[in-house]
Protein backbone atom coordinates (compact mmCIF):
# COMPACT_ATOMS: atom_id res chain seq x y z
CA UNK A 1 0.00 0.00 0.00
CA UNK A 2 3.01 2.29 1.02
CA UNK A 3 4.54 1.51 -2.64
CA UNK A 4 1.07 2.17 -4.27
CA UNK A 5 1.14 5.57 -2.43
CA UNK A 6 4.07 6.51 -3.46
CA UNK A 7 3.61 5.72 -7.13
CA UNK A 8 0.03 7.80 -7.00
CA UNK A 9 1.88 10.88 -5.27
CA UNK A 10 4.99 10.77 -8.16
CA UNK A 11 2.71 10.62 -10.72
CA UNK A 12 1.06 13.57 -9.36
CA UNK A 13 4.46 15.31 -9.18
CA UNK A 14 5.43 14.60 -13.24
CA UNK A 15 1.58 15.90 -13.95
CA UNK A 16 2.47 19.15 -12.12
CA UNK A 17 5.85 19.94 -13.17
CA UNK A 18 5.55 18.05 -16.58
CA UNK A 19 8.25 15.50 -15.79
CA UNK A 20 8.92 12.11 -17.92
CA UNK A 21 7.06 9.85 -15.79
CA UNK A 22 10.32 7.64 -14.85
CA UNK A 23 9.77 8.27 -10.77
CA UNK A 24 6.15 6.65 -11.07
CA UNK A 25 6.62 3.95 -13.52
CA UNK A 26 9.48 2.66 -11.37
CA UNK A 27 7.73 2.80 -8.34
CA UNK A 28 4.76 1.36 -9.67
CA UNK A 29 6.88 -1.76 -10.75
CA UNK A 30 8.58 -1.95 -7.30
CA UNK A 31 4.52 -2.26 -5.78
CA UNK A 32 3.79 -5.02 -8.28
CA UNK A 33 6.86 -6.93 -7.46
CA UNK A 34 6.97 -6.68 -3.72
CA UNK A 35 2.96 -7.75 -3.81
CA UNK A 36 3.72 -10.72 -6.28
CA UNK A 37 6.66 -11.70 -3.63
CA UNK A 38 4.21 -11.24 -0.67
CA UNK A 39 1.20 -12.87 -1.23
CA UNK A 40 2.85 -15.95 -2.47
CA UNK A 41 4.79 -16.42 0.69
CA UNK A 42 1.84 -15.40 2.89
CA UNK A 43 0.16 -18.28 0.85
CA UNK A 44 3.24 -20.54 1.63
CA UNK A 45 2.67 -19.59 5.77
CA UNK A 46 -0.89 -20.60 5.34
CA UNK A 47 -0.01 -24.11 3.97
CA UNK A 48 3.00 -24.56 6.34
CA UNK A 49 1.26 -22.99 9.70
CA UNK A 50 -1.89 -22.62 9.40
CA UNK A 51 -2.22 -22.77 12.93
CA UNK A 52 -0.56 -19.33 12.88
CA UNK A 53 -2.29 -18.13 9.89
CA UNK A 54 -5.98 -18.60 12.28
CA UNK A 55 -4.87 -16.97 15.25
CA UNK A 56 -3.89 -13.93 13.11
CA UNK A 57 -7.66 -13.87 11.83
CA UNK A 58 -8.92 -14.34 15.82
CA UNK A 59 -6.68 -11.54 17.08
CA UNK A 60 -8.55 -8.42 17.54
CA UNK A 61 -5.54 -6.29 15.99
CA UNK A 62 -3.53 -8.50 13.68
CA UNK A 63 -7.10 -9.13 11.55
CA UNK A 64 -8.11 -5.70 10.33
CA UNK A 65 -4.52 -6.10 8.70
CA UNK A 66 -5.90 -8.53 6.71
CA UNK A 67 -7.84 -6.34 3.85
CA UNK A 68 -4.54 -4.54 2.83
CA UNK A 69 -4.32 -7.54 0.34
CA UNK A 70 -7.96 -6.19 -1.55
CA UNK A 71 -6.80 -2.37 -0.80
CA UNK A 72 -3.38 -3.42 -2.54
CA UNK A 73 -5.03 -4.87 -5.49
CA UNK A 74 -7.20 -1.67 -5.97
CA UNK A 75 -4.40 0.49 -5.59
CA UNK A 76 -2.38 -1.82 -8.22
CA UNK A 77 -5.65 -1.30 -10.68
CA UNK A 78 -5.30 2.15 -10.43
CA UNK A 79 -1.82 2.42 -11.46
CA UNK A 80 -1.51 -0.50 -13.80
CA UNK A 81 -4.42 0.36 -15.74
CA UNK A 82 -2.52 3.25 -17.12
CA UNK A 83 -0.74 0.86 -19.38
CA UNK A 84 -3.49 -1.61 -19.42
CA UNK A 85 -6.92 -1.00 -19.32
CA UNK A 86 -8.48 -4.16 -19.05
CA UNK A 87 -5.31 -5.25 -16.76
CA UNK A 88 -6.40 -2.50 -14.14
CA UNK A 89 -10.06 -2.85 -14.32
CA UNK A 90 -9.62 -6.35 -13.36
CA UNK A 91 -7.29 -5.72 -10.36
CA UNK A 92 -9.42 -3.46 -9.17
CA UNK A 93 -12.68 -5.06 -9.59
CA UNK A 94 -11.28 -8.59 -8.07
CA UNK A 95 -10.08 -6.09 -4.81
CA UNK A 96 -13.31 -4.42 -4.70
CA UNK A 97 -15.33 -7.62 -4.23
CA UNK A 98 -12.71 -9.25 -2.20
CA UNK A 99 -12.38 -6.29 0.29
CA UNK A 100 -16.23 -5.88 0.58
CA UNK A 101 -16.14 -9.33 1.48
CA UNK A 102 -13.36 -9.07 3.99
CA UNK A 103 -15.19 -6.10 5.21
CA UNK A 104 -18.68 -8.25 5.92
CA UNK A 105 -16.79 -10.64 7.75
CA UNK A 106 -14.42 -8.75 10.27
CA UNK A 107 -17.54 -6.48 10.98
CA UNK A 108 -19.15 -9.72 11.94
CA UNK A 109 -16.46 -10.63 14.16
CA UNK A 110 -16.25 -7.20 15.45
CA UNK A 111 -20.19 -7.84 16.92
CA UNK A 112 -20.10 -11.12 17.70
CA UNK A 113 -16.67 -10.91 20.03
CA UNK A 114 -16.28 -9.15 22.94
CA UNK A 115 -13.24 -7.33 22.76
CA UNK A 116 -11.55 -5.21 25.05
CA UNK A 117 -11.10 -1.37 24.95
CA UNK A 118 -7.26 -1.75 24.50
CA UNK A 119 -7.58 -3.47 21.50
CA UNK A 120 -9.41 -0.52 19.08
CA UNK A 121 -6.82 1.51 17.55
CA UNK A 122 -6.79 3.38 14.24
CA UNK A 123 -5.74 -0.17 11.98
CA UNK A 124 -9.80 -0.78 12.33
CA UNK A 125 -10.06 1.75 9.66
CA UNK A 126 -8.33 -0.49 7.31
CA UNK A 127 -11.23 -3.15 6.94
CA UNK A 128 -14.79 -1.10 7.10
CA UNK A 129 -13.30 2.81 6.24
CA UNK A 130 -11.04 1.35 3.17
CA UNK A 131 -13.84 1.21 1.47
CA UNK A 132 -13.50 4.50 0.10
CA UNK A 133 -10.80 4.00 -2.19
CA UNK A 134 -12.55 2.21 -4.34
CA UNK A 135 -14.81 5.10 -6.27
CA UNK A 136 -11.32 6.56 -6.58
CA UNK A 137 -11.17 3.93 -9.87
CA UNK A 138 -14.34 2.82 -9.98
CA UNK A 139 -16.07 6.45 -10.78
CA UNK A 140 -13.75 7.26 -14.12
CA UNK A 141 -14.38 3.66 -15.11
CA UNK A 142 -18.04 4.68 -15.39
CA UNK A 143 -19.53 2.35 -12.25
CA UNK A 144 -21.15 5.39 -10.41
CA UNK A 145 -23.72 3.08 -8.69
CA UNK A 146 -20.84 0.80 -7.73
CA UNK A 147 -18.50 4.17 -6.76
CA UNK A 148 -21.22 5.60 -4.52
CA UNK A 149 -22.02 2.54 -2.53
CA UNK A 150 -17.89 1.94 -1.83
CA UNK A 151 -18.14 5.73 -0.53
CA UNK A 152 -20.83 5.27 1.26
CA UNK A 153 -20.12 2.05 3.49
CA UNK A 154 -16.90 3.82 4.10
CA UNK A 155 -18.26 7.04 5.34
CA UNK A 156 -20.65 5.24 7.48
CA UNK A 157 -17.77 3.37 9.41
CA UNK A 158 -15.31 6.40 9.43
CA UNK A 159 -17.76 8.38 11.21
CA UNK A 160 -18.45 5.42 13.94
CA UNK A 161 -15.07 4.73 14.00
CA UNK A 162 -13.30 7.74 14.49
CA UNK A 163 -15.16 8.70 17.60
CA UNK A 164 -14.58 5.35 18.85
CA UNK A 165 -10.98 5.52 18.41
CA UNK A 166 -10.86 9.25 20.03
CA UNK A 167 -12.88 7.99 22.91
CA UNK A 168 -10.13 5.01 23.13
CA UNK A 169 -7.25 7.10 22.68
CA UNK A 170 -8.53 10.12 25.42
CA UNK A 171 -10.20 8.09 28.53
CA UNK A 172 -8.56 4.13 27.50
CA UNK A 173 -4.84 3.11 27.99
CA UNK A 174 -1.87 4.25 26.09
CA UNK A 175 -1.46 2.29 22.69
CA UNK A 176 1.30 -0.03 23.28
CA UNK A 177 4.75 1.09 21.72
CA UNK A 178 4.07 -1.56 18.55
CA UNK A 179 0.48 0.12 17.87
CA UNK A 180 1.91 3.74 18.34
CA UNK A 181 2.26 3.72 14.34
CA UNK A 182 -1.09 3.30 13.69
CA UNK A 183 -2.20 6.88 14.57
CA UNK A 184 -0.87 8.14 11.46
CA UNK A 185 -4.00 5.88 9.87
CA UNK A 186 -6.31 8.33 10.85
CA UNK A 187 -4.89 10.66 8.10
CA UNK A 188 -6.29 8.45 5.71
CA UNK A 189 -9.72 8.01 5.44
CA UNK A 190 -10.27 12.01 4.56
CA UNK A 191 -7.66 12.33 2.27
CA UNK A 192 -8.90 9.35 0.44
CA UNK A 193 -12.19 10.02 0.86
CA UNK A 194 -11.29 13.57 -0.83
CA UNK A 195 -10.02 12.02 -3.63
CA UNK A 196 -13.18 9.58 -4.44
CA UNK A 197 -15.31 12.66 -3.76
CA UNK A 198 -13.58 14.49 -6.82
CA UNK A 199 -13.48 11.25 -8.97
CA UNK A 200 -17.49 11.27 -8.36
CA UNK A 201 -18.04 14.93 -8.31
CA UNK A 202 -15.88 16.53 -10.54
CA UNK A 203 -15.29 19.61 -8.15
CA UNK A 204 -14.25 20.03 -4.97
CA UNK A 205 -17.73 21.66 -3.84
CA UNK A 206 -18.64 21.71 0.29
CA UNK A 207 -17.80 18.14 1.17
CA UNK A 208 -14.52 18.16 -0.32
CA UNK A 209 -13.20 21.57 1.48
CA UNK A 210 -14.56 19.72 4.72
CA UNK A 211 -13.04 16.15 3.56
CA UNK A 212 -9.49 17.89 3.04
CA UNK A 213 -9.74 20.23 5.47
CA UNK A 214 -10.28 17.41 8.42
CA UNK A 215 -7.42 15.54 6.76
CA UNK A 216 -5.09 19.11 7.00
CA UNK A 217 -6.29 19.14 10.82
CA UNK A 218 -5.43 15.35 11.50
CA UNK A 219 -1.93 15.98 9.33
CA UNK A 220 -1.16 19.64 11.80
CA UNK A 221 -2.83 16.82 14.97
CA UNK A 222 0.30 14.52 14.07
CA UNK A 223 3.10 16.24 13.83
CA UNK A 224 3.67 16.82 17.54
CA UNK A 225 3.75 13.27 17.73
CA UNK A 226 6.62 13.00 15.58
CA UNK A 227 9.52 12.69 18.66
CA UNK A 228 7.57 10.10 20.05
CA UNK A 229 7.70 8.45 16.46
CA UNK A 230 10.95 8.96 16.43
CA UNK A 231 11.96 7.06 19.79
CA UNK A 232 10.23 4.63 18.85
CA UNK A 233 12.19 1.11 17.73
CA UNK A 234 11.23 -0.42 14.33
CA UNK A 235 8.12 -2.36 14.52
CA UNK A 236 6.50 -3.58 11.13
CA UNK A 237 3.58 -1.50 12.18
CA UNK A 238 6.17 1.50 11.10
CA UNK A 239 4.55 0.97 7.54
CA UNK A 240 1.03 2.78 8.89
CA UNK A 241 3.14 5.95 8.26
CA UNK A 242 3.21 5.17 4.66
CA UNK A 243 0.04 5.15 2.82
CA UNK A 244 -1.88 7.72 5.04
CA UNK A 245 0.92 10.10 3.98
CA UNK A 246 1.26 9.49 0.41
CA UNK A 247 -2.88 9.68 0.57
CA UNK A 248 -2.52 13.20 2.05
CA UNK A 249 -0.05 14.45 -0.15
CA UNK A 250 -1.60 12.66 -2.98
CA UNK A 251 -4.96 14.73 -2.02
CA UNK A 252 -2.99 17.95 -1.57
CA UNK A 253 -1.79 18.08 -5.38
CA UNK A 254 -5.54 17.44 -6.34
CA UNK A 255 -6.96 20.10 -3.86
CA UNK A 256 -4.07 22.57 -4.63
CA UNK A 257 -4.40 22.08 -8.59
CA UNK A 258 -8.58 22.17 -8.26
CA UNK A 259 -8.69 25.14 -6.40
CA UNK A 260 -5.74 26.89 -8.84
CA UNK A 261 -3.10 27.48 -5.74
CA UNK A 262 0.26 28.50 -5.77
CA UNK A 263 1.55 26.35 -3.66
CA UNK A 264 4.33 24.29 -5.17
CA UNK A 265 6.59 24.89 -2.46
CA UNK A 266 4.42 23.11 0.25
CA UNK A 267 3.88 20.54 -2.72
CA UNK A 268 7.52 19.75 -3.12
CA UNK A 269 8.44 19.74 0.61
CA UNK A 270 5.34 17.27 1.22
CA UNK A 271 6.35 14.80 -1.96
CA UNK A 272 9.76 15.26 -0.62
CA UNK A 273 8.98 14.23 3.15
CA UNK A 274 6.57 10.99 1.43
CA UNK A 275 9.55 9.88 -0.35
CA UNK A 276 12.17 9.80 2.78
CA UNK A 277 9.56 7.99 4.67
CA UNK A 278 8.36 5.34 2.37
CA UNK A 279 11.99 4.72 1.21
CA UNK A 280 13.27 4.55 5.14
CA UNK A 281 10.39 2.30 6.13
CA UNK A 282 11.65 0.17 3.29
CA UNK A 283 15.01 0.06 3.89
CA UNK A 284 14.79 -0.54 7.42
CA UNK A 285 12.27 -3.25 6.81
CA UNK A 286 14.97 -5.37 4.83
CA UNK A 287 17.46 -4.60 7.18
CA UNK A 288 15.22 -6.13 9.57
CA UNK A 289 14.78 -9.66 7.29
CA UNK A 290 18.45 -9.65 6.62
CA UNK A 291 18.83 -9.06 10.84
CA UNK A 292 15.93 -11.76 10.72
CA UNK A 293 14.44 -9.35 13.65
CA UNK A 294 10.50 -10.05 12.29
CA UNK A 295 11.14 -14.16 12.94
CA UNK A 296 8.21 -14.79 15.42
Amino acid sequence: MGLSGLAIVWHAVEQRWDLLPVMSNLVTVLALVVFLLLVPLYGCKALRYPERVMAELRHPVRINFLPAISISLVLLGLLLGQYSPSLGASLWMVGAALHLLLTVIIVTVWLETERPLGSLNPAWFIPAVGNVLVPLVAAPAGYLLIAWFFMAVGLFFWSILITAVFFRLITGPALEPPMRPTLAVMLAPPAVAFLSWVALTGEVGIAGHLLYCIGLFTFLLLIPQIPGFLRLPFFPSWWAYTFPLAAFTGASFQFATQMELPADAALMVLAALTTVVILTVAARTVLAVVRSELAE
